[in-house]
């Protein structure tokens, strides 16, 4: 059974919402819905959605921004469909996903399609948002509310893909069984920077063990403690964990360090979100 996006959608408080998840949907219904990457990047975008929503409320944002910050989470990954449809592919060394994403809404004009006339004020927030999702490191010198939509964005991307980890196939994600990811083994690169507490570089990880590792790494580069109860509450990380079974002594051995880790960090900042400040 197809999801029923549109009667899931969070209670957003701004009546143009609806609309613009329809004109996504329409946008989306061009493209392949039975290629199972494209299917899996269409219900990304709705849980990204969720979790902007549930962060606006977790910042006590005002409901205009709640809007924009559901907006971008809606618009964030539009460029996969294009990446996917040229290369089949989620690899951003190809071409970044977010580039395309920022071409097509803006120098495109696309992002008319969405944004009211009352809310043009909000594109740069909205185009440096959407372009900073996807880098490693936010650069310096934003402005105050770029950088707290830059943020939101990031750590809702992370959320929900840590669902997409936890749920979809490996085959999807990985081109790999989870059988044939148990007999590879993690690199020292990937291990040794996993136990600094530090996310992975992708062009530096070598395996595909490796770049499981990176997903739980994530992290490391979440900004909200509301970020940390969302994932324990959601029980996702733990399968996450699961889904690596290495054959190797010595893997275990590493893997059961990286999860004991896992669990502990995520407590820690849990504990913080009592005396999290509204706004950052």
């Amino acid at each position: 059974m197809k999801p029923d996006y549109l009667s899931s959608l969070p209670p957003v408080p701004e009546p143009d919402f609806r609309k613009n998840a329809e004109n996504f949907l329409d946008f989306a219904s061009g493209f392949d819905l039975t290629d199972p990457k494209i299917d899996l990047k269409l219900r990304h975008t709705f849980h990204v959605v969720d979790a902007c929503f549930y962060l606006s409320q977790a910042l006590k944002l005002t409901d205009e921004e709640c809007y924009i910050a559901c907006l971008i989470g809606l618009l964030h990954d539009i460029g996969r469909f294009e990446q996917l449809t040229r290369f089949h592919s989620f690899d951003d060394s190809i071409i970044p996903h977010a580039k395309l994403s920022v071409e097509f809404l803006f120098p495109g004009g696309h992002i008319k399609d969405y944004l009211a006339p009352k809310y043009e004020a909000w594109e740069p927030v909205i185009e440096a948002a959407i372009e900073y999702h996807g880098v490693f490191q936010i650069p310096d010198g934003l402005t105050e509310n770029v950088l707290l939509f830059a943020r939101l964005i990031r750590d809702a991307d992370k959320l929900d893909n840590f669902r997409v980890k936890a749920t979809d196939s490996m085959e999807t994600m990985l081109d790999v069984t989870e059988a044939d990811l148990a007999r590879e083994s993690l690199s020292n690169y990937a291990y040794g920077t996993f136990i600094k507490k530090e996310p992975l570089i992708n062009a530096l990880r070598e395996t595909r063990p490796d770049m499981w590792l990176s997903y739980v790494a994530y992290l490391f580069d979440l900004n909200f403690p509301a970020s940390f109860v969302w994932i324990r509450e959601s029980g996702y990380m733990e399968k996450i964990l699961r889904r690596y079974a290495p054959i190797d002594p010595e893997d275990q051995k590493r893997w059961q360090k990286i999860s004991d880790l896992t669990r502990s960090y995520i407590q820690e900042n849990c504990e913080l979100y009592e005396n999290f400040p509204a706004r950052p």
